[in-house]
């Protein structure tokens, strides 16, 4: 199969931060259907499907819909998409450009992780109590439960990508830390086949074979592979979105729920308390590859170039990453008033209420973090990565 180029305009790019921005909201609603035990369930995120139970069923289903786990995956593909586009545009031909896109990665990542540890660690010394609700899920009363002599050490470590303690969607972010620093070689191994096929392979085996637990190898093993599958999609994506839109139309609506149905429920069926099972997320990532591939090689769509779609683009760094901050204090505050008996109804219809204040709270929270901390911030490490990027290797400086 021969290489090819990239998207024809930048603008293409915009569909690929919409769909970052859509499921940034469907990880929020996962983690809202999680707050309240509904008909008495207890964490359903990590139970087997029962078909005996109808409300756990049901439950699985929204969850499904709103399958977080697998949204994270797709976040991964869609990093690698994205960084693979960055150095095609600036390409790490010397040790200069290398370092210019790790400090251009950094501003991106770290200034929101450090204010949302901080906000955390503010929250966890003056707000959050350390007490548990016989509503809430054993998930939602072990969240934001740190011991305040240890919350300077904590916030250290959460600061530094090392440690989600302090705020758990914020474990993806070392994740995305990791893999940034290795992306470079990433990057330079997708440009040929001959290099591409081999590297997948091993990553692909990576996932399965290497000894020990996963978190050893603080999950890389695992999401790795993700990164370098989104590295190949623009340059060897776009046959399988002109195979896709060269079918008839039933039978590519056949293929893509197919493919949708196995990312949103491949982790329930297969592993639904394990926290990175290879096999799940090695599905996740194929089907998530073909959303990325006709977000970035298939037809456009006025949709993406929406008003509204471009601020949760832009926004949706920030949505994902305080989000569960947000949640936590609105659960906080509901929870000592609502009956300790809540009906299965009752409890879903709450659990749908706080997802909504969450998102109503948390979108203009990230709209002025995003103007105060992340854009001056990223633009920034602009500046500074420009400037290394220019400067000339030794091997230049002697010649």
């Amino acid at each position: 199969m021969p290489a090819n180029a990239g998207p024809a305009s930048g603008h293409r790019t915009d569909s690929l931060d919409v769909g970052r921005g859509i499921c940034s909201v469907l990880v929020l609603l996962f983690h809202g259907l999680l707050v309240l035990r509904i008909d008495g369930v207890d964490n359903p995120h990590l139970l087997p499907v029962d078909v005996s139970d109808p409300w756990l069923l049901a439950q699985h289903l929204l969850l499904g819909l709103a399958n977080g786990p697998a949204y994270v995956t797709f976040f991964f593909v869609l990093s690698g998409t994205v960084l693979a586009l960055s150095l095609d545009r600036d390409p790490p031909a010397h040790a200069g450009a290398v370092l210019g896109y790790l400090v251009r990665r950094g501003f991106r990542l770290y200034p929101l992780l450090i204010v949302s540890a901080g906000i955390a660690a503010l929250l966890h010394l003056y707000y959050f109590e350390l007490r548990d609700w016989p509503q809430a899920t054993s998930w939602f009363n072990d969240s934001f439960k740190i011991d305040p002599a240890e919350l300077p050490a904590e916030f250290l470590a959460n600061a530094q990508g090392r440690s989600a303690t302090l705020n758990g969607p914020a474990w993806s972010i070392k994740v995305e830390i990791l893999a940034s620093a290795a992306f470079p070689v990433l990057y330079l191994l997708s440009l040929t086949a001959r290099r591409a096929v081999p590297a997948a392979l091993v990553l692909c085996a990576a996932m399965f074979l290497l000894p020990g637990s996963a978190a050893r190898w603080h999950h890389m093993n695992v999401f790795l592979f993700c990164f370098f599958l989104g590295a190949l999609l623009p340059r060897w994506g776009r046959p399988v979105a002109t195979w896709l839109l060269r079918l008839g139309r039933w039978p590519r609506m056949a293929v893509l729920a197919l493919l949708t149905l196995v990312f949103l429920f491949s982790r329930r069926l297969l592993a639904p308390d394990a926290f990175a099972p290879p096999g799940a997320v090695l599905l996740e990532a194929l089907c998530a590859a073909v959303a990325v591939v006709l977000l970035l090689h298939g037809r456009d769509r006025v949709f993406f170039h929406a008003a509204p779609m471009r601020l949760l683009a832009r926004l949706s760094f920030g949505l994902y990453l305080l989000h569960m901050i947000v949640l936590s204090v609105i659960g906080h505050a509901v929870l000592p008033w609502l009956p300790v008996q809540l009906g299965p109804v009752a409890a879903l219809g709450w659990g749908l209420l706080l997802t909504l204040l969450a998102f109503c709270i948390t979108l203009p929270l990230a709209w002025v973090l995003h103007a105060l901390v992340e854009r001056p911030m990223q633009q920034l490490g602009r500046v500074i990565a420009t400037r290394l990027a220019r400067r000339p290797s030794p091997l230049q400086r002697a010649a």
